[in-house]
């Protein structure tokens, strides 16, 4: 039994809770909040599912001072990388291995550079642990996908990952507003709009997969397009007014001998009458030019739910699947290169 610590209760940690108390294989030993609504109170009433006799705390020395096997560490941490990373690497020398879903450049530590690649090593190191970043889109279609697909095909010329969501419900005005920049004018400084910023966030997929298919990437190049809203309207986390972004279509793409080979896009959008002209669908989808030529369509939500709340749900399993693997691992970053197959024990019903 692998005991396990939860690390942020958000859109994607709430399922993990429920995730890790009904695995036969972990248990759930804690659980740090940010909320002081949220903190003192069983972590299972507060996740939604019922008390799990695990109280939650605010207090980060009492989390670090835990005995566990590996701690799900997913706080909102694009907005401080290094933050994130100053956290993690405590976690990993007190002796706990940490699942992330964080930040996505963590899915391939390099990408943020050999600095941070040297932190994590040295935090293993001295706890004898190990480091995974995961996710879903990145942390599984832009990376899981193609290379999992890669071993059908003689020659690849051209590959392109695109996630297709729509954000109405998801309910995160930080991540919707101030990250991505929706209901923002078009002109206003956001993340999402900065290419370097982005970069941050886009060259981990691509870095993995040129590593795991044995190509060196000479650049990368960023887009975006956005479509604006022809009148206001409401959605889950806020109100979006006439005239501020309703779609966006944002991307990187890896040039490798010259040429553009390996690009990863997001196409999002605030209800489906946004950007009509654009790709649309819900999931997640790669297409592959070259000896075969392949297309792979993974839809979501096809009964009607909610996608992004299902999307949250895929996200924290990749992670709560990973925990085995990533405790049994030798220490030291492990990237999806490095681990077996992730699969989902136990979740035939």
């Amino acid at each position: 039994m692998l005991k396990v610590i939860q690390w942020a209760t958000g859109s994607v940690g709430k399922h993990a809770v429920a995730a890790v108390h009904r695995h036969p294989d972990l248990e759930l030993v804690g659980a740090l909040v940010y909320s002081g609504a949220k903190a003192g109170r069983d972590v299972g009433e507060v996740c939604g599912i019922g008390p799990v006799g695990v109280q939650t705390t605010k207090d980060v020395e009492e989390i670090v001072a835990l005995d566990a096997d590996c701690v799900l560490y997913m706080p909102q941490g694009e907005m401080n990388p290094m933050g994130a990373v100053d956290e993690i690497c405590r976690l990993l020398a007190s002796g706990k291995n940490v699942v992330s879903t964080a930040v996505t450049a963590l899915i391939y530590p390099l990408s943020l550079g050999a600095h941070v690649v040297e932190r994590l090593s040295e935090a293993c190191a001295a706890g004898a642990t190990s480091f995974h970043g995961t996710g879903i889109e990145p942390g599984w279609a832009a990376e899981v996908l193609p290379l999992t697909m890669s071993g059908l095909f003689s020659r690849i010329d051209s590959l392109l990952v695109q996630e297709l969501m729509d954000y109405t419900t998801y309910d995160s005005a930080p991540m919707l507003f101030d990250i991505m920049g929706f209901g923002k004018r078009p002109d206003e400084p956001v993340p999402m709009a900065d290419a370097a910023l982005a970069r941050v966030t886009f060259r981990a997929p691509l870095m993995l997969l040129a590593d795991g298919l044995g190509v060196t990437v000479d650049d990368f190049v960023y887009h975006r397009e956005i479509a604006l809203a022809a009148e206001a309207f409401d959605i889950k986390a806020g109100r979006v007014e006439a005239g501020t972004v309703a779609a966006q279509r944002f991307g990187y793409t890896a040039v490798v001998n010259g040429r553009p080979v390996m690009t990863v896009e997001h196409i999002t959008r605030l209800g489906d009458d946004q950007a009509p002209e654009w790709p649309t669908g819900r999931g997640w989808k790669v297409t592959v030019e070259g000896e075969p030529s392949m297309v792979l369509e993974s839809k979501i939500a096809t009964h009607g739910e909610d996608e992004t709340d299902q999307g949250c749900l895929g996200t924290a399993m990749h992670a709560v699947h990973a925990i085995s693997p990533v405790c049994a691992a030798a220490p030291g970053i492990r990237t999806f290169l490095d681990l077996p197959m992730i699969v989902g024990r136990h979740v035939l019903g």
